[in-house]
């Protein structure tokens, strides 16, 4: 599956930070839906399924992110909020899609964070999600860091393809880095 550049370099940052990263794990959430046959209304209850675009794990955290373009409305805030409970229900019956696998061992002794990194959001509506304990970055402080990693390193190569544009940018002093 294609990833955006955010994803891709925000899963880059944590590498370079010594996590194992996963990218779009996927999994089922139930939730209650609506909806009118023959001019009835019904609830009932559906399956779908939803995926956490980065997974990092180091021998102290888990990390459970979220990219996102904008935080711009309420609206987007509490939907952030209510995707992390639903990762939060996942994870709390601690198996794999498989349902029998255990991946208890991902929350084993390590601190979980959860967190968002926005390209644009608004304080306001970064402060509710932050009130749910999801911590918000701008991608901007990712990105800074992969900078002064990157203009730091000497003739490594480099394995993702958007890391080796920055780094060639940098090195042919194309863009001022």
């Amino acid at each position: 599956m294609s990833r955006n550049y955010v994803e891709e370099l925000v899963s880059e940052y944590y590498k370079i930070h010594g996590y194992f990263v996963m990218n779009n794990y996927w999994f089922p959430f139930t939730s209650e839906r609506k909806r009118i046959v023959k001019g009835k209304k019904q609830k009932f209850t559906a399956q779908s399924w939803t995926d956490i675009d980065i997974v990092a794990i180091n021998s102290k955290e888990l990390l459970l992110i979220q990219t996102k373009a904008i935080i711009n409305t309420k609206k987007v805030a509490e939907n952030i909020i209510k995707f992390f409970r639903r990762v939060d229900a996942f994870l709390a019956k601690g198996l794999a899609l498989d349902q029998k696998s255990e991946i208890k061992w991902w929350k084993k002794k390590r601190t979980i964070k959860r967190i968002v990194i926005y390209e644009t959001g608004i304080p306001s509506y970064n402060r509710i999600v932050e009130n749910a304990g999801i911590k918000t970055i701008d991608f901007k402080e990712i990105l800074e860091d992969i900078i002064k990693y990157i203009s730091k390193k000497k003739g490594v190569k480099e394995g993702n393809p958007i890391m080796r544009l920055i780094t060639y940018l940098n090195n042919k002093k194309i863009v001022k880095i």
